[in-house]
């Protein structure tokens, strides 16, 4: 059995388009982190000059960690009150000045915006803490840009990669096979129908597995490397993008959870894409299937139209490998909340189409 997963791991990375995909998300993965995280410009309002002005790299690091710091620690009332304080000496200090810098001299203080602004009701009465995050004892605050930046990377750019690594790379796995009519030697040796295709199954896992592995390796290692591990401790409503959230999580939870959750996103997808594979006699059209199924929940959005449908969609493998945006806001089904329903909804999945897979190719007539 070993041999066997071996033979099919390594024709699964003899692949051209294996190699180039691999390497091709190193290489994007690198770019992305230095031309869109590290090396991105952030506008500030320089009051020794009285001009908007830019900041970038190690600079943009000290200073967001200095205006962090301000407002560290455990939110209370008192921290909600400098806030609003810093927000309005900031108002204060550009009101004379250009569109611009007053933007600029907002921007620094995005992330206590954000949080001030969630917790202002309509009719601009302050909620309680209490009111406002109901699932927390309390919520600490602090810097947190490196996870932050890293999770926003994680269901952004390595998730399209995932899912391009998984149909491309398998999609051919048995579909190959029938294209070139090796299908009848195959299956027609003693474990061709049965150790062969658990076989397939599991070098797939292990490959698509490693690969997302060492991509996340290489993210760990260039966010925590550049940003410091700083924040790991923290609640995710220390971030503009997790204000609005009523989860009880540090940063370091929630990047534990998602891993759990990509890994068992990208088992489904590659359950499904093997599935199709196997279902279809050629490579061409096994890609085309896989893509369509594996990207259509994301392609469209029924949230105002068809809210049910909307909602199904959102527990779809590929939304495994988005965790950043499920944690923004909570959902739930039926009173379970969207992160326990899709591991629920996708093990289902990977059970169910393990075993159809199985089942085409006992049953798979070979074509002369």
């Amino acid at each position: 059995m070993n041999d066997m997963i071996k033979a099919e791991r390594e024709k699964i990375l003899s692949r051209k388009q294996t190699k180039i995909l691999f390497i091709t998300g190193v290489i994007l993965i690198i770019a992305y982190f230095f031309l869109f995280q590290f090396n991105y410009s952030s506008v500030f309002y320089n009051y020794d000059t009285g001009k908007m002005d830019t900041v970038s790299g190690f600079a943009a690091i000290e200073q967001r960690k200095e205006n962090a710091d301000i407002f560290a620690g455990e939110l209370t009332p008192e921290i909600l009150t400098l806030m609003e304080q810093k927000i309005a000496e900031a108002k204060t200090a550009t009101d004379t000045k250009d569109e611009n810098s007053a933007f600029s001299a907002l921007h620094v203080y995005r992330d206590q915006t954000a949080i001030l602004e969630y917790m202002t009701e309509p009719d601009g009465k302050m909620q309680s803490i209490e009111e406002a995050y109901p699932n927390h004892k309390s919520v600490v605050l602090g810097y947190c840009d490196g996870w932050d930046k890293m999770l926003s990377s994680m269901g952004s750019i390595l998730a399209i990669l995932l899912c391009l690594l998984v149909v491309i790379t398998l999609s051919p796995v048995f579909s190959e096979e029938y294209a070139c009519h090796t299908d009848s030697v195959i299956y027609a040796a003693r474990y061709g129908k049965t150790k062969l295709v658990t076989a397939k199954i599991i070098a797939s896992l292990e490959t698509i597995t490693a690969m997302y592995v060492i991509f996340l390796l290489l993210n760990f290692i260039l966010y925590m490397g550049i940003y410091g591990l700083q924040g790991w401790n923290v609640n995710i409503q220390s971030s503009l993008h997790y204000a609005t959230s009523t989860y009880n999580l540090t940063f370091l939870q929630m990047f534990l959870i998602s891993v759990v959750c990509n890994i068992l996103g990208i088992v489904a997808m590659t359950i499904i894409t093997l599935f199709i594979s196997a279902k279809l006699n050629t490579p061409v059209t096994a890609l085309i299937t896989s893509c369509v199924v594996c990207f259509l929940p994301v392609l469209f959005d029924f949230t105002e139209s068809v809210p049910l449908l909307q909602k199904l969609q959102e527990i779809c493998p590929i939304f495994m490998l988005h965790m950043n945006g499920v944690f923004a806001k909570m959902k739930t089904y039926v009173g379970i909340q969207q992160p326990s329903i899709m591991l629920l909804f996708n093990m289902i999945v990977v059970a169910l189409f393990s075993l159809m897979i199985k089942n085409i190719v006992k049953k798979h007539q070979v074509m002369g």
